[in-house]
Protein backbone atom coordinates (compact mmCIF):
# COMPACT_ATOMS: atom_id res chain seq x y z
CA UNK A 1 0.00 0.00 0.00
CA UNK A 2 1.06 3.58 -0.60
CA UNK A 3 0.72 4.17 3.14
CA UNK A 4 4.08 2.45 3.61
CA UNK A 5 5.88 4.02 0.67
CA UNK A 6 7.67 6.44 2.96
CA UNK A 7 8.98 3.58 5.08
CA UNK A 8 10.25 1.73 2.00
CA UNK A 9 11.96 4.85 0.68
CA UNK A 10 13.67 5.30 4.04
CA UNK A 11 15.01 1.74 3.98
CA UNK A 12 16.33 2.18 0.43
CA UNK A 13 17.99 5.48 1.35
CA UNK A 14 19.73 4.00 4.36
CA UNK A 15 20.86 0.99 2.34
CA UNK A 16 22.36 3.33 -0.23
CA UNK A 17 24.37 5.09 2.44
CA UNK A 18 22.43 8.36 2.27
CA UNK A 19 22.08 10.46 5.42
CA UNK A 20 18.54 10.64 6.74
CA UNK A 21 18.12 13.57 9.13
CA UNK A 22 14.51 13.03 10.20
CA UNK A 23 14.22 11.10 13.45
CA UNK A 24 11.12 9.58 14.97
CA UNK A 25 10.27 10.57 18.52
CA UNK A 26 8.94 7.82 20.80
CA UNK A 27 5.26 7.27 20.20
CA UNK A 28 2.87 8.51 22.89
CA UNK A 29 0.57 6.09 24.73
CA UNK A 30 -2.41 6.39 27.02
CA UNK A 31 -0.29 5.10 29.93
CA UNK A 32 2.53 7.62 29.62
CA UNK A 33 3.19 9.89 32.57
CA UNK A 34 2.62 13.43 31.36
CA UNK A 35 3.89 16.68 32.80
CA UNK A 36 1.23 18.89 34.40
CA UNK A 37 0.19 21.92 32.34
CA UNK A 38 1.79 25.17 33.45
CA UNK A 39 0.65 28.67 32.51
CA UNK A 40 1.42 32.01 34.10
CA UNK A 41 -0.69 34.24 31.85
CA UNK A 42 -4.49 34.11 31.97
CA UNK A 43 -4.67 35.30 28.36
CA UNK A 44 -2.35 32.52 27.23
CA UNK A 45 -4.38 29.95 29.16
CA UNK A 46 -7.69 31.28 27.80
CA UNK A 47 -6.37 30.89 24.23
CA UNK A 48 -5.16 27.39 24.98
CA UNK A 49 -8.44 26.42 26.64
CA UNK A 50 -10.43 27.71 23.65
CA UNK A 51 -8.23 25.64 21.34
CA UNK A 52 -8.75 22.50 23.45
CA UNK A 53 -12.53 22.95 23.43
CA UNK A 54 -12.53 23.20 19.64
CA UNK A 55 -10.19 20.20 19.44
CA UNK A 56 -12.58 18.10 21.52
CA UNK A 57 -15.43 18.95 19.16
CA UNK A 58 -13.39 18.40 16.00
CA UNK A 59 -11.97 15.06 17.14
CA UNK A 60 -15.51 13.96 18.01
CA UNK A 61 -16.77 14.85 14.53
CA UNK A 62 -18.81 17.72 15.98
CA UNK A 63 -17.20 20.67 14.19
CA UNK A 64 -19.44 21.83 12.71
CA UNK A 65 -22.09 20.55 15.10
CA UNK A 66 -24.50 18.16 13.38
CA UNK A 67 -28.04 19.38 12.96
CA UNK A 68 -30.00 19.12 16.19
CA UNK A 69 -32.84 17.03 14.85
CA UNK A 70 -36.02 16.48 16.91
CA UNK A 71 -35.48 14.31 19.99
CA UNK A 72 -38.90 12.65 19.81
CA UNK A 73 -38.46 11.94 23.52
CA UNK A 74 -40.63 9.27 25.12
CA UNK A 75 -40.97 9.18 28.93
CA UNK A 76 -43.08 6.31 30.19
CA UNK A 77 -43.41 3.50 32.71
CA UNK A 78 -43.54 5.86 35.69
CA UNK A 79 -43.18 4.19 39.08
CA UNK A 80 -43.93 6.32 42.15
CA UNK A 81 -42.05 5.65 45.36
CA UNK A 82 -42.79 7.50 48.61
CA UNK A 83 -39.84 9.86 48.12
CA UNK A 84 -39.07 9.81 44.36
CA UNK A 85 -40.38 8.85 40.94
CA UNK A 86 -38.63 6.65 38.35
CA UNK A 87 -39.43 6.58 34.63
CA UNK A 88 -38.09 5.01 31.47
CA UNK A 89 -36.76 7.25 28.70
CA UNK A 90 -35.66 7.02 25.10
CA UNK A 91 -35.01 9.72 22.51
CA UNK A 92 -33.10 10.19 19.26
CA UNK A 93 -29.73 11.94 19.41
CA UNK A 94 -29.57 11.38 15.65
CA UNK A 95 -32.43 10.17 13.45
CA UNK A 96 -32.97 6.52 14.35
CA UNK A 97 -30.12 6.44 16.93
CA UNK A 98 -31.46 6.22 20.47
CA UNK A 99 -30.31 7.35 23.89
CA UNK A 100 -31.86 5.13 26.56
CA UNK A 101 -32.02 5.49 30.32
CA UNK A 102 -33.96 6.27 33.46
CA UNK A 103 -35.27 9.52 34.86
CA UNK A 104 -35.33 9.90 38.64
CA UNK A 105 -37.10 12.94 40.08
CA UNK A 106 -38.34 14.31 43.38
CA UNK A 107 -41.94 14.39 44.45
CA UNK A 108 -43.43 17.75 43.52
CA UNK A 109 -43.73 20.16 40.62
CA UNK A 110 -40.32 21.82 40.80
CA UNK A 111 -38.53 23.32 39.07
CA UNK A 112 -35.56 21.36 40.44
CA UNK A 113 -31.85 21.39 39.64
CA UNK A 114 -30.80 18.41 37.54
CA UNK A 115 -27.89 15.98 37.31
CA UNK A 116 -26.73 14.20 34.16
CA UNK A 117 -25.31 10.84 35.22
CA UNK A 118 -23.35 8.76 32.67
CA UNK A 119 -21.92 5.47 33.88
CA UNK A 120 -18.51 3.84 33.59
CA UNK A 121 -17.49 0.40 32.38
CA UNK A 122 -19.24 -1.45 35.18
CA UNK A 123 -20.48 -4.93 34.35
CA UNK A 124 -24.11 -3.82 34.46
CA UNK A 125 -23.68 -0.28 33.16
CA UNK A 126 -26.34 2.13 34.41
CA UNK A 127 -27.89 -0.75 36.39
CA UNK A 128 -24.72 -1.50 38.38
CA UNK A 129 -25.51 -1.85 42.09
CA UNK A 130 -22.59 -3.09 44.16
CA UNK A 131 -20.41 -1.94 47.05
CA UNK A 132 -17.94 -0.52 44.54
CA UNK A 133 -20.47 1.45 42.53
CA UNK A 134 -24.23 1.97 42.46
CA UNK A 135 -25.69 4.06 39.68
CA UNK A 136 -29.30 3.63 40.90
CA UNK A 137 -28.13 4.34 44.46
CA UNK A 138 -26.75 7.77 43.63
CA UNK A 139 -29.75 8.60 41.45
CA UNK A 140 -32.26 7.66 44.18
CA UNK A 141 -30.41 9.64 46.84
CA UNK A 142 -29.99 12.71 44.63
CA UNK A 143 -33.71 12.59 43.78
CA UNK A 144 -34.54 12.42 47.48
CA UNK A 145 -32.32 15.49 47.96
CA UNK A 146 -34.26 17.50 45.39
CA UNK A 147 -32.49 16.78 42.06
CA UNK A 148 -33.84 15.44 38.80
CA UNK A 149 -31.36 12.78 37.62
CA UNK A 150 -30.99 11.24 34.18
CA UNK A 151 -28.91 8.05 34.04
CA UNK A 152 -28.28 6.88 30.51
CA UNK A 153 -26.53 4.04 28.70
CA UNK A 154 -23.15 4.20 27.09
CA UNK A 155 -23.50 3.18 23.46
CA UNK A 156 -23.66 -0.61 23.35
CA UNK A 157 -24.77 -1.14 26.98
CA UNK A 158 -28.10 -2.38 28.34
CA UNK A 159 -30.90 -0.94 26.17
CA UNK A 160 -28.50 0.74 23.73
CA UNK A 161 -27.64 -2.08 21.34
CA UNK A 162 -27.34 -0.44 17.94
CA UNK A 163 -23.53 -0.49 17.87
CA UNK A 164 -20.85 -2.61 19.54
CA UNK A 165 -19.26 -0.51 22.27
CA UNK A 166 -15.67 -1.70 21.86
CA UNK A 167 -15.77 -2.62 18.17
CA UNK A 168 -17.67 0.06 16.28
CA UNK A 169 -15.91 2.03 13.57
CA UNK A 170 -12.80 1.80 11.44
CA UNK A 171 -10.62 3.99 9.21
CA UNK A 172 -13.49 5.06 6.95
CA UNK A 173 -15.68 6.08 9.88
CA UNK A 174 -12.77 7.98 11.42
CA UNK A 175 -12.14 9.85 8.16
CA UNK A 176 -15.70 11.15 8.51
CA UNK A 177 -15.34 11.96 12.21
CA UNK A 178 -17.56 9.10 13.36
CA UNK A 179 -16.51 7.19 16.49
CA UNK A 180 -17.95 5.69 19.68
CA UNK A 181 -16.34 8.49 21.66
CA UNK A 182 -17.85 11.15 19.43
CA UNK A 183 -21.29 9.54 19.52
CA UNK A 184 -21.20 9.46 23.31
CA UNK A 185 -20.24 13.12 23.50
CA UNK A 186 -23.13 13.91 21.16
CA UNK A 187 -25.42 11.78 23.33
CA UNK A 188 -24.34 13.84 26.33
CA UNK A 189 -25.09 17.10 24.52
CA UNK A 190 -28.51 15.83 23.42
CA UNK A 191 -29.17 14.58 26.97
CA UNK A 192 -28.72 18.17 28.14
CA UNK A 193 -31.24 19.16 25.46
CA UNK A 194 -33.60 16.55 26.89
CA UNK A 195 -33.23 17.78 30.48
CA UNK A 196 -33.79 21.35 29.35
CA UNK A 197 -37.04 20.29 27.70
CA UNK A 198 -38.56 19.09 30.99
CA UNK A 199 -40.82 21.68 32.65
CA UNK A 200 -39.73 20.66 36.15
CA UNK A 201 -35.98 21.19 35.47
CA UNK A 202 -34.12 24.43 36.17
CA UNK A 203 -32.22 25.11 32.97
CA UNK A 204 -29.64 27.23 34.84
CA UNK A 205 -28.79 24.52 37.36
CA UNK A 206 -27.61 21.32 35.66
CA UNK A 207 -24.66 19.32 36.95
CA UNK A 208 -22.92 16.19 35.69
CA UNK A 209 -21.19 13.33 37.47
CA UNK A 210 -19.87 9.90 36.59
CA UNK A 211 -16.96 7.65 37.43
CA UNK A 212 -14.27 5.96 35.35
CA UNK A 213 -15.42 6.09 31.72
CA UNK A 214 -18.41 8.06 32.98
CA UNK A 215 -15.95 10.54 34.45
CA UNK A 216 -14.33 10.92 31.03
CA UNK A 217 -17.74 11.66 29.55
CA UNK A 218 -18.36 14.28 32.24
CA UNK A 219 -15.20 16.34 31.76
CA UNK A 220 -15.34 16.19 27.96
CA UNK A 221 -18.98 17.29 27.99
CA UNK A 222 -18.41 20.02 30.58
CA UNK A 223 -15.43 21.32 28.60
CA UNK A 224 -17.50 21.96 25.46
CA UNK A 225 -20.97 22.69 26.84
CA UNK A 226 -21.35 25.46 29.40
CA UNK A 227 -24.84 24.25 30.30
CA UNK A 228 -22.99 21.89 32.67
CA UNK A 229 -22.92 24.33 35.58
CA UNK A 230 -21.13 21.96 37.99
CA UNK A 231 -18.96 18.91 37.24
CA UNK A 232 -17.83 16.00 39.41
CA UNK A 233 -15.85 13.41 37.45
CA UNK A 234 -14.87 10.60 39.81
CA UNK A 235 -11.63 8.59 39.69
CA UNK A 236 -10.59 9.53 36.18
CA UNK A 237 -8.57 12.77 35.89
CA UNK A 238 -4.97 11.62 35.79
CA UNK A 239 -1.56 12.39 34.33
CA UNK A 240 -0.64 8.72 34.13
CA UNK A 241 -3.63 7.04 32.44
CA UNK A 242 -5.94 8.73 29.99
CA UNK A 243 -8.68 6.14 29.53
CA UNK A 244 -8.37 2.68 28.05
CA UNK A 245 -11.58 2.26 26.06
CA UNK A 246 -12.45 3.17 22.51
CA UNK A 247 -15.18 5.42 23.92
CA UNK A 248 -12.60 7.60 25.70
CA UNK A 249 -10.22 8.01 22.79
CA UNK A 250 -11.42 10.36 20.09
CA UNK A 251 -8.91 10.15 17.22
CA UNK A 252 -6.47 13.06 17.34
CA UNK A 253 -7.61 14.31 20.75
CA UNK A 254 -4.42 13.89 22.75
CA UNK A 255 -1.60 14.60 20.30
CA UNK A 256 -0.34 17.27 22.70
CA UNK A 257 -2.76 17.43 25.61
CA UNK A 258 -4.02 15.24 28.46
CA UNK A 259 -7.02 14.82 30.74
CA UNK A 260 -5.74 17.23 33.38
CA UNK A 261 -5.49 20.07 30.89
CA UNK A 262 -8.85 19.12 29.36
CA UNK A 263 -10.58 19.12 32.76
CA UNK A 264 -9.09 22.51 33.64
CA UNK A 265 -10.92 24.09 30.69
CA UNK A 266 -14.10 23.79 32.77
CA UNK A 267 -12.92 26.78 34.84
CA UNK A 268 -14.40 28.88 36.31
CA UNK A 269 -17.39 26.54 36.74
CA UNK A 270 -17.18 24.40 39.91
CA UNK A 271 -15.22 21.15 39.55
CA UNK A 272 -14.86 18.38 42.14
CA UNK A 273 -11.96 15.95 41.63
CA UNK A 274 -12.65 12.72 43.54
CA UNK A 275 -9.78 10.21 43.55
CA UNK A 276 -8.79 6.86 45.07
CA UNK A 277 -5.57 5.40 46.47
CA UNK A 278 -6.07 2.16 44.53
CA UNK A 279 -6.15 3.32 40.91
CA UNK A 280 -4.47 5.76 38.50
CA UNK A 281 -5.74 8.74 40.51
CA UNK A 282 -3.53 7.81 43.47
CA UNK A 283 -1.35 10.92 42.99
CA UNK A 284 -4.22 13.36 42.50
CA UNK A 285 -3.74 15.37 45.68
CA UNK A 286 0.00 15.79 44.98
CA UNK A 287 0.02 16.30 41.20
CA UNK A 288 -3.25 16.59 39.31
CA UNK A 289 -5.28 18.66 41.76
CA UNK A 290 -2.56 21.31 42.33
CA UNK A 291 -2.12 21.64 38.56
CA UNK A 292 -5.83 22.15 37.93
CA UNK A 293 -6.15 24.50 40.93
CA UNK A 294 -3.34 26.68 39.54
CA UNK A 295 -5.26 27.10 36.28
CA UNK A 296 -8.45 27.85 38.17
CA UNK A 297 -6.49 30.45 40.14
CA UNK A 298 -5.55 32.17 36.88
CA UNK A 299 -9.29 32.58 36.31
CA UNK A 300 -9.67 33.84 39.91
CA UNK A 301 -11.70 30.74 40.72
CA UNK A 302 -9.45 28.73 43.01
CA UNK A 303 -12.33 28.32 45.47
CA UNK A 304 -14.40 26.60 42.78
CA UNK A 305 -12.23 23.51 42.46
CA UNK A 306 -11.76 20.93 45.19
CA UNK A 307 -9.94 17.63 45.50
CA UNK A 308 -10.76 14.64 47.70
CA UNK A 309 -9.24 11.18 47.97
CA UNK A 310 -10.49 7.98 49.57
CA UNK A 311 -8.60 4.85 50.52
CA UNK A 312 -10.31 2.52 48.08
CA UNK A 313 -9.91 0.74 44.76
CA UNK A 314 -11.35 2.16 41.55
CA UNK A 315 -14.90 3.03 42.50
CA UNK A 316 -17.94 5.23 42.81
CA UNK A 317 -18.70 4.00 46.35
CA UNK A 318 -20.64 5.56 49.18
CA UNK A 319 -17.81 7.83 50.31
CA UNK A 320 -17.35 9.16 46.79
CA UNK A 321 -21.09 9.58 46.31
CA UNK A 322 -21.52 11.52 49.54
CA UNK A 323 -18.72 13.88 48.50
CA UNK A 324 -20.56 14.53 45.24
CA UNK A 325 -23.92 15.00 46.99
CA UNK A 326 -22.43 17.79 49.09
CA UNK A 327 -20.71 19.42 46.10
CA UNK A 328 -23.89 19.51 44.07
CA UNK A 329 -25.89 20.84 47.03
CA UNK A 330 -23.37 23.63 47.57
CA UNK A 331 -23.34 24.88 44.00
CA UNK A 332 -26.81 23.99 42.70
CA UNK A 333 -28.92 24.43 45.87
CA UNK A 334 -26.99 27.27 47.54
CA UNK A 335 -26.06 25.09 50.53
CA UNK A 336 -23.21 26.26 52.80
CA UNK A 337 -19.65 25.29 51.88
CA UNK A 338 -19.43 22.80 54.76
CA UNK A 339 -22.69 21.04 53.89
CA UNK A 340 -22.86 17.27 54.36
CA UNK A 341 -25.33 14.99 52.66
CA UNK A 342 -25.33 11.47 54.06
CA UNK A 343 -26.61 8.64 51.93
CA UNK A 344 -29.75 6.90 53.11
CA UNK A 345 -30.42 3.20 52.52
CA UNK A 346 -31.95 2.50 49.13
CA UNK A 347 -33.44 -0.35 47.15
CA UNK A 348 -33.20 -0.09 43.35
CA UNK A 349 -36.33 -0.76 41.35
CA UNK A 350 -36.68 -4.20 39.75
CA UNK A 351 -34.98 -4.53 36.36
CA UNK A 352 -38.35 -4.79 34.67
CA UNK A 353 -39.10 -1.25 35.90
CA UNK A 354 -35.75 0.09 34.64
CA UNK A 355 -35.02 -1.62 31.33
CA UNK A 356 -36.45 0.60 28.61
CA UNK A 357 -37.25 -2.10 26.10
CA UNK A 358 -38.35 -4.79 28.53
CA UNK A 359 -41.37 -6.36 26.83
CA UNK A 360 -41.40 -3.39 24.45
CA UNK A 361 -40.35 -3.34 20.84
CA UNK A 362 -37.42 -1.22 19.75
CA UNK A 363 -38.73 1.69 17.63
CA UNK A 364 -39.27 0.74 13.99
CA UNK A 365 -36.96 3.50 12.74
CA UNK A 366 -34.00 2.20 14.75
CA UNK A 367 -30.90 2.08 12.50
CA UNK A 368 -28.18 -0.53 12.28
CA UNK A 369 -24.49 0.34 12.62
CA UNK A 370 -24.14 0.28 8.83
CA UNK A 371 -27.14 2.56 8.38
CA UNK A 372 -25.85 4.89 11.09
CA UNK A 373 -22.55 5.23 9.24
CA UNK A 374 -24.15 5.89 5.86
CA UNK A 375 -26.62 8.37 7.34
CA UNK A 376 -23.81 10.21 9.14
CA UNK A 377 -21.72 10.49 5.97
CA UNK A 378 -24.66 11.69 3.89
CA UNK A 379 -25.58 14.29 6.51
CA UNK A 380 -21.95 15.42 6.69
CA UNK A 381 -21.81 15.86 2.90
CA UNK A 382 -24.95 18.00 2.97
CA UNK A 383 -23.68 20.07 5.87
CA UNK A 384 -20.30 20.71 4.26
CA UNK A 385 -22.02 22.29 1.26
CA UNK A 386 -23.38 25.06 3.49
CA UNK A 387 -20.61 25.34 6.08
CA UNK A 388 -18.60 28.59 5.92
CA UNK A 389 -15.00 28.14 4.80
CA UNK A 390 -13.80 29.62 8.10
CA UNK A 391 -15.40 26.75 10.03
CA UNK A 392 -14.19 24.11 7.58
CA UNK A 393 -10.69 25.60 7.66
CA UNK A 394 -10.51 25.48 11.45
CA UNK A 395 -11.77 21.90 11.47
CA UNK A 396 -9.12 20.95 8.92
CA UNK A 397 -6.31 22.66 10.84
CA UNK A 398 -7.35 20.78 13.97
CA UNK A 399 -7.60 17.46 12.11
CA UNK A 400 -4.05 18.07 10.85
CA UNK A 401 -2.78 18.69 14.38
CA UNK A 402 -2.63 22.49 14.25
CA UNK A 403 -4.57 25.13 16.12
CA UNK A 404 -5.31 28.69 15.20
CA UNK A 405 -3.70 29.84 11.94
CA UNK A 406 -0.24 31.36 12.22
CA UNK A 407 1.00 34.17 10.06
CA UNK A 408 2.49 32.51 7.02
CA UNK A 409 6.25 32.48 6.75
CA UNK A 410 5.97 33.01 3.00
CA UNK A 411 7.66 36.22 1.85
CA UNK A 412 5.16 37.63 -0.64
CA UNK A 413 7.49 40.52 -1.44
CA UNK A 414 9.71 38.12 -3.35
CA UNK A 415 6.89 36.19 -5.02
CA UNK A 416 7.92 35.14 -8.50
CA UNK A 417 11.63 35.62 -7.73
CA UNK A 418 12.15 32.74 -5.34
CA UNK A 419 15.23 30.68 -6.01
CA UNK A 420 14.52 27.92 -3.47
CA UNK A 421 12.21 24.93 -3.77
CA UNK A 422 11.07 22.51 -1.11
CA UNK A 423 10.77 19.19 -2.93
CA UNK A 424 8.82 16.12 -1.83
CA UNK A 425 8.46 12.88 -3.76
CA UNK A 426 9.74 14.25 -7.09
CA UNK A 427 11.79 12.21 -9.55
CA UNK A 428 15.44 12.75 -10.44
CA UNK A 429 14.74 14.35 -13.83
CA UNK A 430 12.59 17.08 -12.31
CA UNK A 431 15.09 17.74 -9.55
CA UNK A 432 17.86 18.02 -12.17
CA UNK A 433 15.79 20.48 -14.20
CA UNK A 434 15.13 22.62 -11.11
CA UNK A 435 18.81 22.76 -10.23
CA UNK A 436 19.79 23.54 -13.80
CA UNK A 437 17.35 26.46 -13.73
CA UNK A 438 19.18 27.89 -10.73
CA UNK A 439 16.89 26.76 -7.94
CA UNK A 440 18.22 25.50 -4.65
CA UNK A 441 16.35 22.26 -3.96
CA UNK A 442 15.65 21.34 -0.36
CA UNK A 443 14.32 17.80 -0.13
CA UNK A 444 11.87 17.00 2.66
CA UNK A 445 13.26 14.41 5.04
CA UNK A 446 10.16 12.49 6.00
CA UNK A 447 9.95 11.11 9.51
CA UNK A 448 10.05 7.30 9.40
CA UNK A 449 6.78 5.65 10.36
CA UNK A 450 7.05 2.36 12.24
CA UNK A 451 3.80 0.60 11.34
CA UNK A 452 4.68 -2.50 13.37
CA UNK A 453 5.33 -0.48 16.51
CA UNK A 454 2.26 1.70 15.93
CA UNK A 455 0.05 -1.39 15.70
CA UNK A 456 1.07 -2.36 19.25
CA UNK A 457 -0.22 0.89 20.75
CA UNK A 458 -3.90 0.96 21.74
CA UNK A 459 -5.78 3.89 20.22
CA UNK A 460 -2.61 4.96 18.43
CA UNK A 461 -4.16 7.80 16.46
CA UNK A 462 -5.56 9.46 19.58
CA UNK A 463 -2.02 10.15 20.78
CA UNK A 464 0.07 10.19 17.60
CA UNK A 465 0.01 11.36 14.03
CA UNK A 466 -0.84 8.82 11.38
CA UNK A 467 1.72 8.24 8.63
CA UNK A 468 -0.09 10.68 6.33
CA UNK A 469 -0.52 13.29 9.05
CA UNK A 470 3.20 13.07 9.79
CA UNK A 471 3.98 13.65 6.11
CA UNK A 472 1.91 16.83 6.26
CA UNK A 473 3.73 17.96 9.39
CA UNK A 474 7.13 17.26 7.84
CA UNK A 475 6.27 19.40 4.80
CA UNK A 476 4.92 22.19 7.02
CA UNK A 477 8.16 22.14 9.02
CA UNK A 478 10.22 22.28 5.81
CA UNK A 479 8.20 25.23 4.50
CA UNK A 480 8.51 27.11 7.76
CA UNK A 481 12.27 26.56 7.70
CA UNK A 482 12.44 28.05 4.19
CA UNK A 483 10.20 31.16 4.19
CA UNK A 484 10.94 32.11 0.57
CA UNK A 485 10.67 28.63 -0.92
CA UNK A 486 8.00 27.27 -3.23
CA UNK A 487 6.77 23.69 -2.95
CA UNK A 488 7.03 21.04 -5.66
CA UNK A 489 5.68 17.60 -4.83
CA UNK A 490 4.44 14.42 -6.51
CA UNK A 491 2.21 11.47 -5.66
CA UNK A 492 1.23 10.95 -2.03
CA UNK A 493 3.62 13.74 -1.08
CA UNK A 494 1.64 16.09 -3.33
CA UNK A 495 -1.57 15.23 -1.49
CA UNK A 496 0.18 15.91 1.81
CA UNK A 497 1.63 19.04 0.22
CA UNK A 498 -1.83 20.39 -0.58
CA UNK A 499 -2.83 19.95 3.04
CA UNK A 500 0.44 21.55 4.16
CA UNK A 501 -0.29 24.47 1.82
CA UNK A 502 -3.53 24.97 3.74
CA UNK A 503 -1.58 25.24 6.99
CA UNK A 504 1.04 27.50 5.35
CA UNK A 505 -1.02 29.44 2.78
CA UNK A 506 0.35 31.93 0.30
CA UNK A 507 3.10 29.71 -1.15
CA UNK A 508 3.59 28.95 -4.80
CA UNK A 509 3.10 25.19 -5.05
CA UNK A 510 3.09 22.82 -8.03
CA UNK A 511 1.60 19.47 -7.11
CA UNK A 512 1.43 16.33 -9.27
CA UNK A 513 -1.45 14.31 -7.79
CA UNK A 514 -0.90 11.37 -10.14
CA UNK A 515 -4.54 10.79 -11.11
CA UNK A 516 -5.74 10.52 -7.52
CA UNK A 517 -9.45 9.84 -7.01
CA UNK A 518 -10.44 12.50 -4.47
CA UNK A 519 -14.01 11.16 -4.29
CA UNK A 520 -13.06 7.71 -2.98
CA UNK A 521 -13.02 6.93 0.74
CA UNK A 522 -10.96 3.82 -0.04
CA UNK A 523 -8.33 5.87 -1.86
CA UNK A 524 -8.15 8.35 0.99
CA UNK A 525 -7.78 5.61 3.60
CA UNK A 526 -4.96 4.14 1.52
CA UNK A 527 -3.04 7.31 0.69
CA UNK A 528 -4.18 10.00 3.11
CA UNK A 529 -5.60 8.43 6.25
CA UNK A 530 -6.08 11.27 8.72
CA UNK A 531 -9.03 11.05 11.14
CA UNK A 532 -11.55 13.84 10.60
CA UNK A 533 -10.20 14.72 7.16
CA UNK A 534 -13.41 14.05 5.24
CA UNK A 535 -15.54 15.64 7.96
CA UNK A 536 -13.57 18.88 7.43
CA UNK A 537 -13.95 18.83 3.64
CA UNK A 538 -10.52 17.22 2.96
CA UNK A 539 -8.68 18.37 -0.18
CA UNK A 540 -11.44 20.75 -1.30
CA UNK A 541 -11.17 22.71 1.94
CA UNK A 542 -7.38 22.64 1.68
CA UNK A 543 -7.45 24.03 -1.86
CA UNK A 544 -9.77 26.84 -0.82
CA UNK A 545 -7.43 27.70 2.07
CA UNK A 546 -4.24 27.46 0.02
CA UNK A 547 -5.41 29.94 -2.59
CA UNK A 548 -4.79 30.41 -6.31
CA UNK A 549 -1.00 30.18 -6.07
CA UNK A 550 -1.33 26.38 -5.96
CA UNK A 551 -1.24 24.53 -9.27
CA UNK A 552 -2.49 20.95 -9.23
CA UNK A 553 -1.65 18.83 -12.28
CA UNK A 554 -1.94 15.28 -13.56
CA UNK A 555 -5.43 15.34 -12.00
CA UNK A 556 -8.16 12.90 -12.99
CA UNK A 557 -11.72 13.99 -13.62
CA UNK A 558 -12.44 12.70 -10.11
CA UNK A 559 -10.17 15.33 -8.59
CA UNK A 560 -12.46 18.34 -8.29
CA UNK A 561 -11.59 20.60 -5.39
CA UNK A 562 -12.97 24.00 -6.40
CA UNK A 563 -9.85 25.91 -5.45
CA UNK A 564 -6.41 26.47 -6.91
CA UNK A 565 -5.64 25.73 -10.55
CA UNK A 566 -6.43 22.13 -11.49
CA UNK A 567 -4.99 20.75 -14.74
CA UNK A 568 -5.71 17.35 -16.18
CA UNK A 569 -2.42 17.08 -18.09
CA UNK A 570 0.86 16.30 -16.41
CA UNK A 571 3.25 19.23 -16.56
CA UNK A 572 6.76 18.75 -17.89
CA UNK A 573 9.78 19.78 -15.83
CA UNK A 574 10.13 22.85 -18.09
CA UNK A 575 6.49 23.76 -17.48
CA UNK A 576 7.08 23.57 -13.73
CA UNK A 577 10.18 25.76 -13.92
CA UNK A 578 8.22 28.31 -15.95
CA UNK A 579 5.43 28.38 -13.37
CA UNK A 580 7.88 28.86 -10.53
CA UNK A 581 9.40 31.83 -12.32
CA UNK A 582 6.08 33.54 -12.98
CA UNK A 583 5.11 36.62 -11.01
CA UNK A 584 1.62 36.67 -9.52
Amino acid sequence: MRLFAGVLALVVAVAAGQVVSAQRKPYRTLNDTFAPPQFTSVDEWNRRAAHIRELILESAGLLPMPERTPLHATVFGEVKQPDHIVSKVYFESLPGFFVTGNLYRPIGEGPFPAILSPHGHWAYGRLENSAVASVPGRAINLARQGFVVFTYDMAGYNDSRQIEHRLFGGPREKLWGLSVAGLQLLNGIRSLDFLESLPYVRRDAIGATGASGGGTQVFLLAAVDERVAVAAPVNMISLQMQGGCLCENQPGLRLDTNNVEIAATIAPRPLLMVSATGDWTTNTMQREYPAVRALYALRKAADRVHGMQFDAPHNYNRDSREAVYAWMARWLQNAPADVRREERPFTPSPLSDLLVFHQRAVPANSVTAVQLTENWIEAARRQLASTPIETRAQALRLALGYGMPQQSGANTATAGRRRAVVAAGIDASLEKQLRSAGFTVKTVDFTPFDAEEAAKIPHFDTYNRTAASQRVADIVDALRAAPDAALVASGDAALAGLLASAVEPGRRAVLDVNGFDATSDTALVDALYIPGLRRAGDLATAAAMAGDRVVIHNASDRFTVGGGSVRRERLTPRDIVRLLREKT
